[in-house]
């Protein structure tokens, strides 16, 4: 067992506790906890879910956050893509450049035309109808356009008010404001897959390092 997991899973014992007792304490998922210990990170839906339910299964373990935060990113550090070498194109000749600057001459003598000809008879007026745009929005990591509200200003150590945002964009708004948390998917709950339906404790509530904010999610 890598020495993430393994620490994980002896401080769990240490403590006479099962997957079964953590899960009912941190109200995390006892496949996702079972996956912290055996490092496969590949159960989680996305980063953001490991490392949140990571730092509170430390949390509730006695261990230090931090120290195992770093573990996890060393384990989970993405690879650095360098950028391929500039290709420059090779210098145009002389005879290159006349025959361009021929074939632009040309190209206005005929736009003029054109513009010449097609002139109306009557008061000389045009009207130009621009086709409408299309604009193509896509959310952050390909998710779906217009799921869940935007959150609103963030204050460090308050609770902000989560309910009908994104999950990933809960968690991060958490972050911001120095406070733990706990996602919470069941099928019990109304509303949209993905985005909270309710959150405890209240928008508005002063938080600390002890604070944690538990989001209830519609299991998709």
């Amino acid at each position: 067992m890598p020495e993430l997991g393994r620490t994980l899973s002896q401080a769990r014992v240490a403590r006479g506790l099962t997957l079964e007792d953590a899960e009912r304490d941190t109200r995390i998922s006892k496949r996702y906890l079972d996956a912290l210990e055996r490092e496969d990170w590949k159960v989680f839906p996305a980063p953001v879910y490991s490392r949140a339910f990571l730092r509170t299964y430390a949390q509730y373990l006695n261990l230090n956050p931090a120290e195992l935060m770093r573990l996890f990113q060393s384990q989970t550090e993405e690879p650095v893509i360098r950028p391929l070498p500039e290709v420059m194109a090779p210098a145009s000749t002389a005879n290159m450049n006349v025959v361009l600057a021929g074939v632009v001459g040309l190209l206005l003598v005929v736009a003029g035309a054109f513009l010449f000809f097609s002139r109306g008879d009557g008061d000389g007026s045009e009207t130009v109808t621009n086709p409408p745009s299309t604009a193509v929005v896509e959310g952050e990591g390909g998710g779906d356009v217009g799921v869940g509200r935007p959150v609103g200003e963030i204050t460090e150590g308050e609770v902000p008010d989560l309910a009908g945002v994104r999950t990933e964009d809960a968690i991060v708004a958490l972050e911001q404001a120095g406070l733990s948390y706990v996602v919470v998917e069941t099928e019990s709950a109304d509303g949209t897959p993905g985005v909270v339906a309710s959150q405890s404790p209240a928008a508005g509530t002063e938080g600390g390092s002890n604070t944690s904010v538990t989001l209830v999610v519609p299991a998709s």
